[in-house]
């Protein structure tokens, strides 16, 4: 998959805030990237965040529940989720619900965006 301008400018800032973090950043290859892949991977010391970055509407990404799963740290991020991401590279790692737990969370249960 070839990624857009606004694309690749979102994935070079987060690569730029995990770098100033000390974490090592691996990159799939961009093009002809398979729909499975993490767009990021992030290690530091024994850490390994498997990171999807998307664009556009939220929607469910089926990989990270799969990963979490397994027991691998993993998330998928929005550009409206900087704030978490920031939160996410400076915290110990925890547990996270699903992706459709956190919409719900940061939506309100009647998706009003008031939890």
């Amino acid at each position: 998959m070839r990624l857009q301008p606004a694309q690749l400018q979102w994935n070079d800032r987060v690569m730029a805030e995990a770098r100033k973090h000390r974490y090592t950043v691996f990159v799939p290859q961009r093009e002809n990237q398979r729909g499975d892949d993490p767009s990021l991977i992030l290690v530091r010391g024994p850490r390994v965040i498997m990171l999807w970055l998307r664009m556009g509407r939220r929607k469910p990404v089926p990989q990270v529940d799969r990963h979490r799963e397994a027991g691998r740290e993993a998330h998928a991020f929005w550009p409206a989720d900087w704030p978490l991401f920031v939160r996410v590279l400076v915290m110990a790692p925890a547990p996270v619900g699903r992706l459709a737990d956190r919409v719900q969370a940061q939506d309100g249960a009647d998706g009003d965006d008031a939890a």
